[in-house]
């Protein structure tokens, strides 16, 4: 069955995935009649799934959001807003089992509990009063009503069988195991074991003497029940027991986790006293753990944070790792308990794309053939020219073929942005009424393809710059009234190609950024003096928020204000070789520009010698290259800068950068590269110029990959190595 269990999970994910954006359409437009039809068919599909799998509480719990939405399509209920997020909640409950299966291969020990919460939910939504409320527990079992809710969870909301089963003494001596019986038992919910009385010292209690008695509560019918005990009708009773519906849903209080009180106790081993050698050995090692501890939970987007934090005194690192095991603590409360277990890699193709593939596979392979022929031509002594001509043919051949295989191999990976934008919808939806701000989301452009690699470091960034706008952007709808606006916010996401790359923009028509707030913030957190902000333009001084730490609310909530979320933005893109750019107007709103290649798999490098070893850089970085004269370069003492288009940029040397010995040379200038470092321009010295050239790079692997200075490796066509430099960890 693994086949078939595996396209079950593949399919499953996709239903739920469409059941959540049919049900977002229905709680907009109640009256889509589409809407409706497409969730009832996608819960309709994964309830025959689940069947077939022989899960009873995925299968009662998918049937019962079935039976709601058949309510609202015959007219006695109506869709609001307590009853599509109750249903939200139903598809949130199987995503999370899907996961969990395809893990363990089981529903989790506490699925018929929870199945059972969400059909009582369901009937509160619609309504309907709970069929056990009111109900009189039968003489002789008030000891079901006596247990606690913990255990009677899993039966909450049902109409049971209550078991109440006192073996006799001699049972043993009959052939009878009172505890194998038990656990014959079907559907079984609760089973108590209990002494029969007061325990016996320990020197007279008898082996073959039974002085327990057993409670049990059961799911199957009681005709059932008494089929089993059907040996010992003397010794049992039954009774059907309606337990009432849970006040609140029973779960423990979600711990810390193991990396927040790591990092904790990091801050805590920064605040002991000691003398400056110990102060300083210390820092080193809670810098290295914090490092590590980010690494293991997968943060390594947080590490340049830390590695900035750590440049600055105690305190400032102090409330930084602070801050990082805070957003950590805040994130388990606010999510789930889940496995922590990514989902399958799944990728699924169009048939034409395959047969393009396979037709280029086929015509390289007739090309190859050709060599034989050319080995053997040379060794039968054909002319070198006539020889020379036949390999230059077929190398071009081939390298046409390649070339068109590449593309094709590319094709493969390329995913419309809609992936990225399907989980919008029920972020704005959920926080917007979170919030209590009413919000409109406009997607477009989601048929725009990149390649899948970009999509995944894009959902995050999304994810951040859409939470912010919500909570920071958007005014509460008296403050829209008051000055004229719409009480209905807007954020608008669209994407496009450009200049062969993709484009995102997020943009809201919220109260914008204050530029000025954001230097006052800037100069508070030591990012920059109060001169140099003030030497800022206003479009510069908007670039500051993307600092880490830097954020213009004044409080700090679970959803944003801590300064690390933009910060976040701004590595994950670049770090993909892309840019943000910003642009606000105080009162009308804000627009963020994410700027990205299209494909991860080939990038584009500017080659440049230094030292004698070959460097590249991606070519969206680099504006321009100059030959500088050593007159033009000015010198305050260890800073260098030089005045390019007009503009006073800051010098560096990629030798000193890179700990290589000085070039000791006289040369009449200098060979200057001029990059784009997130707006900021940096003209940086380097040997000489070489060409550009596309290249598949390989990331670092092993201690190399600690190197956070190179961002990978590649091999030219004449075998030589370029080392590709990530220059924003080098600056």
């Amino acid at each position: 069955m693994s086949a078939l269990f595996e396209q079950f999970i593949l399919e499953s994910r996709e239903l739920l995935e469409a059941a959540g954006a049919a049900l977002l359409r229905l709680e907009r437009d109640p009256a889509d009649q589409g809407a409706v039809n497409d969730l009832f068919r996608a819960l309709h599909t994964l309830k025959g799934a689940t069947a077939l799998f022989d899960m009873a509480p995925f299968t009662r719990m998918v049937h019962a959001g079935e039976d709601a939405l058949m309510a609202v399509r015959d007219g006695r209920a109506a869709m609001h807003g307590e009853l599509a997020d109750r249903l939200l909640g139903l598809l949130d409950t199987g995503v999370a089992w899907i996961d969990g299966l395809e893990h363990s291969q089981s529903l989790p020990d506490d699925a018929d509990a929870r199945a059972q919460a969400q059909e009582a939910g369901l009937r509160a939504a619609l309504g309907r009063p709970a069929e056990v409320a009111g109900s009189v527990t039968p003489a002789g079992f008030a000891w079901v009503d006596e247990l606690p809710e913990a255990e009677r969870a899993k039966a909450a909301g049902r109409t049971v069988t209550a078991i109440a089963y006192d073996p006799a003494e001699d049972c043993f001596f009959a052939g009878d195991d009172p505890l194998d019986l038990c656990r014959r038992i079907p559907d079984l919910l609760l089973l108590r074991i209990e002494a029969a009385g007061a325990w016996p010292p320990l020197t007279d209690i008898d082996p073959y003497r039974c002085v327990l008695r057993f409670r049990a509560l059961s799911g199957a019918p009681k005709d059932e029940l008494t089929r089993l005990f059907r040996g010992v009708p003397d010794q049992v009773s039954l009774a059907a027991v309606a337990i009432p519906v849970l006040a609140g849903p029973v779960s423990p209080a979600v711990p810390p986790s193991l990396a927040t009180a790591m990092l904790r106790e990091q801050a805590r081993i920064l605040r002991l006293p000691g003398s400056d050698v110990e102060t300083a050995a210390r820092r080193a090692a809670v810098l290295r753990a914090a490092r590590n501890i980010l690494g293991a939970e997968g943060r390594d987007a947080e590490g340049p944070v830390l590695d900035r934090a750590a440049e600055g005194p105690a305190d400032g690192l102090i409330r930084c790792i602070e801050t990082l095991a805070d957003g950590e603590a805040a994130l388990a409360q606010a999510t789930p308990v889940a496995p922590a277990v990514p989902a399958r890699r799944a990728l699924r193709v169009d048939a034409e794309r395959m047969d393009r593939l396979m037709a280029l596979v086929g015509e390289l392979v007739v090309a190859k053939g050709s060599l034989p022929y050319l080995a053997r031509e040379a060794q039968e002594g054909r002319s070198a020219d006539a020889l020379a001509q036949g390999i230059k043919d077929a190398h071009g051949r081939i390298d046409s073929i390649v070339g068109e295989l590449q593309d094709a191999v590319l094709r493969l990976r390329l995913l419309p942005l809609s992936r990225v934008f399907d989980p919008l919808p029920r972020l704005v939806r959920d926080t917007a009424r979170r919030l209590g701000k009413p919000v409109e989301l406009h997607l477009s452009g989601g048929e725009t393809e990149a390649d899948k690699d970009i999509l995944d470091i894009l959902g995050e960034p999304l994810l951040h710059l859409v939470r912010n706008g919500l909570d920071h952007g958007v005014e509460p709808p008296e403050r829209r009234r008051a000055a004229g606006k719409p009480e209905v916010a807007t954020i608008r996401i669209q994407a496009f190609q450009d200049s062969g790359g993709v484009v995102v923009e997020v943009s809201d028509d919220g109260a914008g950024i204050d530029a000025e707030a954001v230097r006052r913030k800037a100069v508070g957190r030591g990012a920059l003096t109060a001169e140099q902000a003030a030497a800022l333009s206003d479009a510069e001084a908007l670039r500051l928020i993307l600092l880490p730490g830097v954020s213009t609310s004044e409080t700090v909530s679970d959803l944003s204000g801590r300064g690390v979320g933009m910060d976040a933005v701004r590595g994950a893109v670049e770090q993909a070789g892309g840019r943000v750019e910003v642009a606000s107007t105080p009162g009308a709103g804000t627009r963020f520009r994410l700027v990205l290649p299209l494909t991860m798999m080939v990038t584009r490098l500017v080659m440049v010698e230094t030292a004698g070893a070959l460097y590249g850089f991606p070519v969206t970085l680099v504006t321009g290259m100059h030959r500088v004269p050593h007159g033009a370069i000015r010198r305050m003492k260890h800073a260098e800068s030089v005045v390019l288009q007009d503009t006073v940029v800051p010098l560096l040397r990629l030798r000193r950068l890179l700990n290589l010995p000085e070039d000791e040379r006289v040369r009449s200038g200098e060979a200057v590269l001029l990059v784009d470092l997130g707006g900021q321009p940096v003209a940086l010295v380097v040997d000489a110029f070489r060409e550009r050239a596309d290249v598949v790079l390989k990331p670092m692997t092993g201690l190399l990959a600690r190197l956070r200075g190179y961002a990978g490796t590649a091999v030219l066509g004449d075998g030589r190595l370029l080392l590709a430099l990530n220059l924003r960890e080098l600056v």
